[in-house]
């Protein structure tokens, strides 16, 4: 198969499947999100959150490339995070020329209240599962989990956690 090849049925049947879970999820969670709507951020400023409490202390050309984002947006992002107090700027351990950036106590705190509820929605989902079908779902999870990590998406991420 070419590299321009479509995918094969089962893996659009998949996908479609998939996307269709993911929109549910998303709608499930945004009402939860909703609950605190004095932390409310976008979902682009989210990503950032989430791609720097993964790799602490990454340069802003770093997380542009692990988010394959271009520089201008993502400082401006980044810059409206640090007036919501989420994210500071501090000079480089390794190159004076750079900054990194760190998510602070509040983004932290903010990253694990969101957190938790999101999982409190998602268990009384699953609550209605069979645990046979939980424990399958939990495989198929991991399972997908691991190819996205191989994906070149996710690789450039693991390289920004890395270079970090």
């Amino acid at each position: 198969m070419g590299a321009h090849s479509p995918p094969p049925r089962r893996s659009q049947e998949a996908a479609h499947t998939l996307c269709k879970v993911l929109e549910s999820l998303e709608s499930l969670w945004e009402r939860e999100r909703q609950n605190h709507p004095h932390h409310l951020v976008s979902a682009s400023q989210l990503r950032v959150l989430y791609a720097l409490d993964n790799t602490a202390g990454v340069s802003l050309r770093d997380l542009g490339e692990a988010l394959d984002s271009a520089p201008s947006p993502l400082s401006r992002l980044c810059t409206r995070l640090e007036a919501m107090g989420f994210v500071r700027r501090a000079p480089s351990a390794q190159s004076g020329r750079e900054i990194e950036l760190h998510l602070t106590h509040r983004a932290t705190d903010y990253l694990t209240e969101l957190r938790q509820g999101r999982e409190r929605a998602l268990a009384e989902v699953l609550d209605t599962m069979a645990p046979a079908q939980r424990d399958a779902l939990i495989r198929s999870a991991e399972i997908l989990r691991t190819a996205a990590d191989r994906h070149p998406a996710g690789a450039a991420e693991e390289r920004a956690a890395r270079s970090a």
